[in-house]
């Protein structure tokens, strides 16, 4: 991938990544060498929220986040889709984003947010891809503290939740808190600062996601593009 391509996609999704770069290890890999220590706990934590949680009760609407999920990666070049070229999918990124962001507003606006015991771990972590990927950042500034406190009791998964806690803190131009966020500079992805340089990891494994240096990896996989270890200093962005 090039760097204009990734410069553009950086705005579109600031790197919302968390489930495809967790599944970017291939199977051969896996064979080769046994999990590390940081996988067995988060996978063991993850099973443990499905445990108690359930699979969900609401099985016509966690179709519907799971289709919404897809489209949104569609448009993102993420998954299959018919043939569109990138300027393609970035011209009509907004409209798609409005339009899963429309509804999933009235999916919240009718069943509450979509937890897990409603609609199972995937399709509630669906729902968190497209707050993550919504240009209404008064929606997502308002529902916040919400969904902080859904995470708190369990009822969601924390890690699909980080990535909207940084996307917004950015926004505001403060730290972030997970070091999910970087910027395209001079080639190299940059990790926007964060609150606490040194509790980072014990932060980001309490949210159920990987240390600092293995995202780092996923996402040079990802974007084919190296990471660097400058830190960059988020901006305040006008809110429309």
């Amino acid at each position: 991938m090039g760097p204009a391509r990734f410069a553009a996609l950086l705005l579109a999704v600031s790197l919302s990544i968390s489930a495809a770069a967790q599944s970017a290890t291939t199977a051969a890999q896996k064979a080769a060498q046994p999990a590390p220590a940081w996988k067995i706990a988060i996978e063991a934590r993850r099973q443990q929220l499905i445990s108690l949680n359930g699979s969900g009760t609401d099985a016509a609407l966690r179709t519907q986040l799971l289709k919404m999920r897809d489209t949104d990666q569609a448009a993102r070049g993420f998954v299959s889709a018919p043939a569109a070229s990138t300027k393609q999918r970035l011209q009509s990124l907004p409209a798609t984003d409005a339009q899963l962001t429309a509804e999933l507003k009235q999916i919240v606006a009718q069943k509450g947010w979509p937890t897990i015991a409603l609609v199972g771990i995937d399709a509630s972590n669906a729902a968190m891809l497209i707050l993550t990927h919504t240009a209404d950042h008064a929606w997502q500034q308002q529902i916040l503290p919400q969904l902080e406190g859904l995470a708190d009791a369990r009822k969601i998964d924390p890690s699909a939740l980080a990535l909207v806690v940084d996307k917004e803190l950015v926004s505001a131009g403060k730290l972030q808190r997970y070091g999910s966020q970087f910027k395209l500079v001079n080639g190299a992805m940059a990790m926007y600062g964060v609150e606490d340089p040194g509790a980072l990891d014990r932060q980001r494994a309490r949210a159920l996601l990987p240390p600092i240096d293995v995202y780092k990896e996923q996402l040079t996989q990802i974007y084919h593009l190296p990471t660097s270890k400058a830190i960059v200093s988020a901006t305040a962005q006008t809110q429309q």
